[in-house]
């Protein structure tokens, strides 16, 4: 469930697709209206005249609130400079622009790809005082209303980084037509889903009658960690033991392994493995495809008019496992940097950016977001399916927040997991590929997971 760069979509609505979360309840009651306004009594203006730098990438919610930014500084009196990049490049530019006092002010990050990265160089400052000082946060505020499970994901090691500001869950897509032709029901477990990919492949599923796949995903190595992580969880397994060791290769790992082995194997197209979320979802897309597990932020690009399945598509939970559910979420979301000259100022900014007058406004724009209030706002939420809007929630409460390794090394452990997968897919000899994936992963561990001794610059 990585968040991915996408560009030339067919629309403007799936243009709001600009990124493929990696990054992811019972809507149907609840006020009509969010809360929305200055508050009462708190002092917008404390810091008029700093100058902040914000370093943000180009994706839905940043689209959605730029125009309104202006009004921040009205508000507040504090000049805000945005500089949208595309992810590597904002990745690149921090690296070096971290380091210098003073130079960057408040960042986006992606907390379970790259906030152990940050925390461990010394470069985030943690929001957690800031959180409880009723002079920097009032009460409205609410940071309780994020959903639980998206406020964990803004954790690192028990920092907050930030509010989250993006949110997607692992889901299961599904031919709506498809389901109800064959009468097939909705798979709540594992064991169902796999019954129900075996029962439609190879069954008639295209808008011209052509048979397509019972089930497809990523499948292309690391780009297949979340979907992986996932069953990991699903079937009671863990990245890591309670002594931080890697348990690539242990019961639960291998029995997440053997499932996509056998599932995939007999109800998938037969290069899965080569798949990416571009191949999947061109396959479903194309009606060639009964189900399609996927981050739920695709949605705008299945919702498309000119898409061959628009308005055939259901969104279910990730089914849950012998071990519960297990499916993964994941966020977006902002921190403030160490060295920042002005870090209460900056707070102001995300603390505005993420309240529920901007979140509803980014919901509006069918931003997939993190507070529960927004999703009650019947005229919010109408641009997202109401099932999508049930299975975010729920995840929001339920899910997990680890959909890759909780390391600092994690670009290099989604290489080694990735190739255990492609093992799988292709056939091989899992507990083989396994015990030498966690020997490699015991190796990363022991050279790179240590708090870093440098100071920045």
């Amino acid at each position: 469930m990585g968040f991915r760069s996408v560009s030339r979509l067919p629309s403007r609505r799936a243009s709001w697709f600009v990124v493929a979360s990696l990054i992811l309840l019972a809507g149907c009651a609840g006020t009509d209206t969010a809360p929305s306004g200055p508050t009462a009594g708190f002092n917008w203006r404390q810091f008029q005249g700093a100058t902040l730098r914000v370093l943000l990438t180009n994706t839905p919610w940043q689209g959605a609130i730029a125009k309104y930014i202006p009004e921040f500084t009205e508000l507040t009196g504090i000049r805000v400079k945005v500089e949208v990049l595309s992810q590597d490049q904002l990745w690149k530019t921090l690296e070096t622009d971290l380091r210098t006092p003073g130079w960057v002010d408040v960042f986006a990050v992606i907390p379970n790809l790259d906030g152990l990265h940050y925390m461990n160089a010394g470069y985030t400052r943690s929001v957690n005082e800031y959180l409880r000082n009723p002079r920097l946060t009032p009460g409205t505020y609410s940071w309780e209303d994020f959903f639980p499970k998206f406020r964990e994901a803004m954790q690192v090691r028990g920092a907050i980084l930030g509010p989250p500001v993006m949110a997607e869950n692992m889901a299961l897509l599904y031919r709506k037509d498809v389901f109800s032709r064959y009468q097939v029901g909705v798979p709540r477990t594992l064991d169902e889903l796999e019954a129900a990919a075996r029962f439609l492949h190879k069954k008639a599923m295209s808008p011209q009658g052509a048979s397509g796949v019972g089930l497809v995903s990523r499948g292309q190595g690391a780009a297949a960690t979340a979907l992986y992580a996932s069953l990991l969880h699903s079937f009671g397994g863990t990245w890591l033991d309670g002594r931080g060791r890697p348990a690539l290769d242990g019961p639960q790992s291998l029995e997440a392994l053997q499932w996509m082995s056998r599932v995939f194997g007999q109800s998938a197209p037969p290069d899965i493995s080569r798949f990416g979320w571009q191949e999947a979802s061109a396959l479903f897309l194309d009606g060639r495809a009964a189900m399609y597990i996927e981050g739920s932020s695709i949605y705008p690009l299945i919702e498309d008019s000119k898409s061959r399945v628009a308005d055939r598509v259901g969104y279910a939970q990730f089914p849950s496992g012998p071990a519960g559910f297990g499916a993964t979420v994941a966020v977006r979301g902002l921190a403030i940097a160490k060295q920042s000259a002005a870090p209460e100022a900056a707070w102001l900014f995300m603390q505005w950016a993420s309240g529920p007058e901007m979140v509803r406004k980014a919901l509006m724009h069918g931003v997939l977001v993190a507070r529960e209030s927004t999703w009650k706002d019947r005229v919010a939420r109408g641009e997202v399916p109401s099932d999508l809007a049930e299975s975010l929630q729920q995840a929001g409460r339920t899910g997990r927040v680890d959909w890759l390794p909780p390391l600092v090394a994690v670009t290099s452990a989604r290489e080694v997991v990735g190739r255990v997968i492609t093992a799988a897919l292709q056939g091989g000899n899992i507990r083989e590929a396994a015990d030498h994936a966690n020997r490699e992963l015991e190796e990363i561990i022991s050279k790179t997971e240590r708090p870093s001794t440098t100071t920045p610059r």
